[in-house]
């Protein structure tokens, strides 16, 4: 059983109302991931409604040698409610980004749930509708936007989460691997290492090694993001 003190807290569920918590509180359990590890696969029948506790999961779609991030979910966020209202398998296999904590409803845990409070059913239903629009959000971006856009807005948004910090200058850590950076992204490992090291010839990055680099010309950095944006 989940405390519902917790799952009330949550971003998402801290706008329901308490019999919706408690109902999907007592019936749910506490399962365990950790980092790297997988949580579901896609075309695996589905266990249930997984609840992001704590910790962060990126869900992924392969084709062929790619593998590309569909969407990631942290506290708050939710797993595998398309096969089960679809009746499927999953569509994606989702992975733990670092140590998480779910609350799992199965099937017949979340039908409980339904009949006690129907307003779990609307709950859901907006998990969906928010899902549908971050997908065609997503699909908009990639087909609008170059890979180099996409990297340059990324470093950018790694050098503006370090604003504010004593001491901190223009160095950033990417973060993840090159890999995982290339899922982010939409692309192949080889193609994010090839506009990387463009924009370090370009003079508008520095490479530190380790994944680290020094943003030198953030504002031609946003002016190429800018003018291949309004090119597409």
């Amino acid at each position: 059983m989940i405390s519902a003190a917790e799952l009330g807290q949550l971003t998402g569920f801290d706008d329901q109302a308490p019999t919706v918590i408690d109902a999907l509180a007592r019936r749910a359990v506490e399962v365990d991931f950790a980092a790297d590890e997988t949580i579901f696969r896609a075309g695996s029948a589905a266990e249930g409604w997984f609840i992001v506790l704590e910790g962060t999961v990126r869900v992924v779609r392969a084709a062929g040698s790619r593998q590309h991030v569909i969407h990631t979910e942290a506290a708050g966020g939710s797993l595998g409610e398309v096969p089960l209202v679809e009746g499927g398998t999953y569509p994606a296999t989702a992975i733990a980004s670092e140590p998480t904590r779910c609350a799992l409803l199965t099937r017949a845990a979340l039908e409980t749930a339904i009949q006690e409070s129907p307003a779990v059913a609307f709950l859901l239903a907006r998990r969906l509708a928010r899902r549908v629009r971050l997908l065609v959000d997503r699909l908009d971006d990639r087909s609008a936007r170059s890979v180099r856009v996409r990297l340059i807005e990324f470093l950018l948004s790694r050098r503006a989460g370090l604003v504010g910090r004593a001491g901190g200058d223009a160095s950033i850590s990417i973060g993840m691997t090159q890999d995982r950076l290339a899922e982010e992204l939409g692309t192949v490992r080889e193609v994010v290492a090839r506009e990387l090291r463009a924009l370090v010839r370009r003079g508008w990055i520095a490479s530190l090694g380790g994944g680290r680099y020094r943003l030198i010309d953030a504002r031609s950095l946003r002016a190429a993001a800018r003018d291949d944006g309004d090119s597409v």
